[in-house]
């Protein structure tokens, strides 16, 4: 069971780089900011880059096409075994937040569906 956000986000990098359903289905650059960490999410498709990294809190030099602002628990809550919270019910509800393209964030889903 994952227990902490980096858990999550290395289960999610692992996700990414095994699976070729993501990068078929998930192509951009994603910032997600948790409580008072900071991760970036790379799935491009042009160089074949597949990753998550950890971001120092002061680095802004990464350029993003989607961040999502959620806090810990409700990241974890999303990303537990037979969640039924999907991102796009996180974000009606009001536990997930969202700054640039809409598109991509619908394809989240993608993402966290291969992190479980």
């Amino acid at each position: 069971m994952v227990l902490n956000t980096n858990d999550v986000f290395e289960a999610m990098n692992e996700a990414v780089q095994k699976s070729t359903s993501v990068s078929k289905k998930f192509k951009g650059k994603v910032i997600f900011l948790v409580d008072d960490e900071k991760y970036f999410l790379v799935v491009d498709s042009k160089d074949g880059t597949k990753k998550v990294e950890k971001l120092d809190a002061g680095d802004s030099g990464k350029k993003a096409d989607l961040t999502v602002i959620i806090s810990k628990e409700n990241l974890l809550k999303m990303v537990a075994p037979g969640s039924k919270i999907s991102p796009q019910q996180a974000f009606m509800k009001g536990l997930l937040k969202i700054k640039g393209k809409m598109a991509l964030a619908m394809k989240l889903t993608v993402i966290i569906g291969a992190t479980r």
